[in-house]
């Protein structure tokens, strides 16, 4: 469980550091991508283990940004207003279906990998009767 806590606190910060400097808004492809990368890095075969990872990197990354885009407003004094769409509604939604999607495909590439390196060589056929 320590390898998936350090692989989701992996997630977190590089989330965090790419959306601060990143002059375009990645709103679910970023985290989704870091979250396989995180998973893949640190070998989490465990499904369990994978998905922990997943959703520590795209919920609590999504807090810290929020909260500093709300700081921003509020130590440039500008008002913050919320107007209340369809997106709102489906965002917590699409967070959670995509964070688990990226828990799957993670552990799926380590899997796949992990046999490929793992497989021994096949023997060579045998030599026919002479």
């Amino acid at each position: 469980m320590d390898k998936c806590i350090r692989a989701g606190v992996f997630g977190i910060l590089l989330v965090v550091f790419v959306d601060v400097f990143s002059p375009v808004n990645l709103d679910f492809v970023l985290p989704f991508l870091v979250a396989i990368l995180a998973i893949y890095i640190y070998r989490l075969a465990d499904l369990k283990d994978g998905l922990v990872a997943a959703f520590m990197t795209y919920l609590i990354s999504d807090g810290i940004l929020s909260t500093v885009e709300l700081a921003t407003l509020y130590l440039e004094k500008q008002p913050y207003t919320l107007t209340v769409g369809i997106w709102i509604v489906f965002d917590p939604i699409v967070t959670a279906i995509t964070a688990l999607i990226a828990g799957y495909i993670g552990v799926w590439l380590v899997k796949k990998t992990m046999r490929t390196r793992e497989s021994p060589q096949p023997l060579p056929a045998p030599l026919p009767p002479v």
